[in-house]
C-alpha cells in the first residue's frame, strides 16, 4: 500500500470516521492494488473470478469499465477494444464485394484480394480464411435496431425452427451468454450495453430491454435472449471422435437451409448438400481442432437472392433434379434483388472448449452493385461458379433459375 494510501485512511481515523466505514476503505483499496497487480505480472485466473471482479469493479464506477483485458481460465488473455464513442445510429453498413472469376472450394488462408467499405474508407481483405481479434466478435450499425426487432417477430412466429439447444449444449449456451451479456457486449459497445451497479442485469439502451447476467435454466430461453440481442447468427459445436457436432443454434437469417435440422449433425452431414465438400470435410474437422482461444478467423460467403427476405429457409438453393425442371425466370424484379453476403467468424469458447461458429447477413441491391461499376465483375463471378473445382455450386446457389436475367442486367 502506498504511503499516500496509509495517510489518507489514518486521517479517515483522525476525524472519527466510524469503523465500518475505514474497514470498507480498506478493503476496497485492497481489492484494487491486488487485481492492479494480477493484470501488471499476468497471472492466470479464473473466468469466474474475471467476471466477479469486472461486476465489482462496474459497480463502484456506475458502469464505466476499467478492465478491457479477460484473462481466461486457461490463462489466455482475450483483450476487448471498448468503443467509447460509438454511435451505432450513424455507423453505415460494411460493404464488401467478394467476387472470384473462378470459384473454388479451399480451405486456404490466402485468396484474390476483394474490397469492402468501412466508415467511407475502402479497404481489402483476402478472400480465403483471415485471422480476426477477439474485438471484432460482433458488428452493430444503424440497422441494428430494425435487424434486432425483425429477429425477435422472426423467434416468436417460428419458435424452435430457429433456435434449439442438445443437453450436451446447456454448458456452452451458458458460457456464451454469460460472455456476451457480462463481458463482451458492455465492454465493447458501452454507448449501447450496460450492467446494473450490483451486475445482475444487462441493459441494452438501443432496444429498451433488460435481461439478467445470469444465464436462465432453460438454454432455450437463453438463446432466445442472444438472438434478439446480436444480429449474428450462432451455432455451437463440440469436438467429438467421428468429428464436430452441432449442439445448440440460434439462426434467425438462413439462406437456403432450415437451421433446425443441423443440430445434432456432424459437419460433413450438415454439409453434405454442398458440392464437392469432400475436397475439404478433413481439412475443416482438422482447422476446427486447432482454432485457440483468443484466435478467431473469418471468411465471406455470397449468393444472389430474388427477393428481399433475410429469413429464407430454401429457395435460396437448389438440388440437381430441381435444375431440370426449373426453368430460367425472365420475370425476375431487379429491384427486389440482391447480392447476399456472409460474414463468419469461427471462436473458441476457453471454459466448455465449444465452438462458435457465427455470421453476419449483409443485403446489397443488384442496382447499387450495377451503380458503382462493378455489374460486369459480378457477372463474371456468377459464370465463375460453374468454372472450377466445385462447378455444381452454380446449381447449388441457384443460378439455373436466375443467371440470364441477373447477368443480362448487370453486363448491360
Amino acid at each position: 500500500m502506498s504511503a499516500l494510501s496509509t495517510a489518507g485512511l489514518m486521517g479517515m481515523w483522525h476525524f472519527g470516521l466510524p469503523t465500518p466505514a475505514v474497514v470498507g476503505a480498506i478493503i476496497l483499496l485492497l481489492l484494487g492494488l491486488a487485481y492492479r497487480t494480477v493484470c501488471l505480472l499476468g497471472v492466470p485466473i479464473s473466468a469466474e473470478d474475471s467476471g466477479n471482479t469486472l461486476k465489482l469493479w462496474n459497480g463502484l464506477s456506475k458502469g464505466h469499465h476499467i478492465k478491457e483485458q479477460v484473462r481466461e481460465k486457461d490463462g489466455s488473455a482475450v483483450v476487448i477494444e471498448p468503443l467509447h464513442d460509438f454511435d451505432w445510429k450513424t455507423v453505415e453498413p460494411r460493404q464488401f464485394r467478394h467476387f472470384k472469376r473462378i470459384y473454388h472450394i479451399t480451405m486456404g488462408k490466402e485468396g484474390p484480394r476483394i474490397q469492402y467499405l468501412k466508415d467511407a474508407t475502402l479497404l481489402t481483405m483476402a478472400a480465403g480464411l483471415q485471422s480476426d481479434t477477439p474485438s471484432d466478435l460482433i458488428a452493430i450499425d444503424k440497422d441494428y435496431l430494425d435487424r434486432v426487432t425483425h429477429r425477435r417477430h422472426l423467434i416468436e412466429k417460428h419458435g424452435s425452427g430457429v433456435h434449439g439447444c442438445l443437453p450436451g449444449g446447456v454448458a456452452a449456451v451458458n458460457e456464451l451468454y454469460t460472455y456476451l451479456t457480462s463481458e463482451y457486449l458492455p465492454t465493447r459497445f458501452p454507448t449501447i450495453f450496460q450492467l446494473s451497479d450490483d451486475g445482475t442485469q444487462f441493459i441494452n439502451n438501443a432496444a429498451g430491454k433488460t435481461w439478467p447476467t445470469a444465464p436462465p435454466e432453460d438454454p432455450a430461453a437463453a438463446l432466445r435472449v442472444l438472438g434478439e440481442t446480436v444480429e449474428e447468427d450462432m451455432f455451437l459445436l463440440h469436438e467429438m471422435p467421428e468429428g464436430h457436432k452441432s449442439y445448440a443454434f440460434v439462426c434467425c437469417f438462413p439462406s437456403g437451409f432450415d437451421p433446425s435440422t443441423k443440430v445434432g449433425k456432424l459437419l460433413k452431414d450438415i454439409h453434405a448438400p454442398v458440392p464437392s465438400y469432400d475436397k475439404i470435410g478433413a481439412s475443416m474437422e482438422r482447422f476446427f481442432a486447432r482454432t485457440e482461444v483468443g484466435k478467431s478467423v473469418k471468411r465471406l460467403n455470397w449468393a444472389i437472392q430474388t427477393h428481399g427476405e433475410l429469413y429464407n429457409s430454401g429457395s435460396n438453393h437448389m438440388t440437381n433434379e430441381e435444375a431440370l425442371d426449373t426453368p430460367q425466370d425472365a420475370d425476375i424484379n431487379i429491384d427486389e434483388s440482391y447480392y447476399r453476403v456472409e460474414l463468419q467468424t469461427l471462436t473458441r469458447l476457453p471454459r466448455t472448449r465449444a465452438l462458435l461458429f457465427s455470421f453476419k447477413t449483409y443485403l446489397y441491391p443488384l442496382r447499387q452493385i450495377k451503380e458503382e461499376g462493378l455489374g460486369s465483375e459480378l457477372a463474371d463471378a456468377v459464370d465463375g461458379l460453374k468454372a472450377g473445382n466445385a462447378p455444381g455450386t452454380w446449381v447449388y446457389k441457384g443460378a439455373a433459375r436466375w443467371s440470364e436475367r441477373v447477368c443480362e442486367y448487370l453486363r448491360a
